[in-house]
């Protein structure tokens, strides 16, 4: 239920249930404000939030020290001060936030995390050439301001046609790293041995569990966590995931080919917070394969030209 309206049409009536089961007259309007503060995610969250409303008052009436029932001056200045209190309240609003990015995350999860931050979450589909399932938009976009208690709606991915058939099968191996690199998915298929290289850098070889330990690469993953943390001026606010397949050149944004991946063609993807027009490199990885398993990972940071 919509906080504001609640208590524009109930609070008059929860002062009389206060006094009803004895809270002093000249306390019952700071108690129900009290309670109404501390009860405000609760009655979002409920269509007949008065139950459990009228519950935390009789509670914090019943827990509350003897009240005394002064007269004369200091009683009059103490309920100016409680109605000023209580006006600057119900007129506050906080300043609005920024939307997190919602990137590479699936509806359920887009709706867990932005509930956990105090936000309401409308689902919706929408046609796209993303996994199903997949975030691709949202209403406010993400890095839009929005404030707290706001429904957020969210569109994720319905396949639309066989126009998405000849690039789909790559977007889904680089989907699937990303989310797997993230911790939001499971692992996308390694050979039993995988090179990783970063900016050029001396090749790790991983051998046995290389899933497991590419993970524990803060090289490798935390560069992705912060390029899906960014937002893009875009209509959906969503970095872009460029992926294509191609025979890397042998020096990209200034860092050499290395050599353990000699000329093979790779599914390259890029996550990109670029505005349209503007310069950069952005998080570029390349995913090499050998009879469908990934064998090697080579990793170009974001840098300026």
């Amino acid at each position: 239920m919509d906080f504001d309206q609640y208590v524009v049409a109930r609070r008059g009536r929860l002062v009389e249930h206060a006094v009803l089961v004895g809270c002093a007259e000249t306390e019952a309007e700071a108690y129900v404000d009290q309670v109404l503060r501390e009860q405000r995610k609760r009655i979002r969250r409920t269509e007949d939030p008065d139950p459990l409303v009228r519950d935390a008052l009789d509670r914090a009436i019943s827990g509350a020290p003897e009240k005394s029932r002064r007269t004369g001056p200091l009683v009059a200045v103490g309920l100016v001060a409680v109605a000023v209190a209580v006006g600057a309240w119900a007129t506050y609003r906080p300043a609005p936030d920024s939307l997190p990015s919602l990137f590479a995350l699936t509806g359920d999860q887009a709706e867990d995390f932005l509930e956990s931050q105090g936000y309401d979450v409308s689902l919706e589909q929408a046609r796209s050439c993303e996994p199903p399932g997949l975030v691709v938009d949202s209403d406010p976009p993400s890095g839009g301001p929005v404030r707290k208690g706001a429904t957020v709606t969210v569109r994720t991915s319905r396949l639309s046609g066989s126009q998405c058939e000849p690039a789909y099968p790559r977007r889904l191996a680089a989907w699937q790293f990303v989310q797997f690199a993230l911790g939001r998915g499971p692992a996308p298929d390694f050979a039993s041995t995988v090179d990783v290289v970063v900016d050029g850098g001396a090749p790790v070889r991983l051998t046995g569990d290389a899933a497991g330990m590419l993970l524990t690469l803060d090289d490798v993953t935390v560069p992705i966590a912060e390029a899906a943390r960014q937002t893009r001026p875009a209509e959906s606010g969503l970095p872009r995931l460029v992926v294509t397949s191609t025979s890397p050149p042998d020096s990209w944004c200034g860092v050499t080919r290395p050599d353990v991946v000699d000329d093979r063609s790779s599914i390259r993807f890029k996550i990109d917070a670029r505005a349209d027009g503007e310069s950069g490199c952005p998080l570029t990885v390349d995913l090499y394969l050998s009879e469908s398993l990934i064998d090697a990972v080579v990793v170009h940071t974001p840098k300026d030209r």
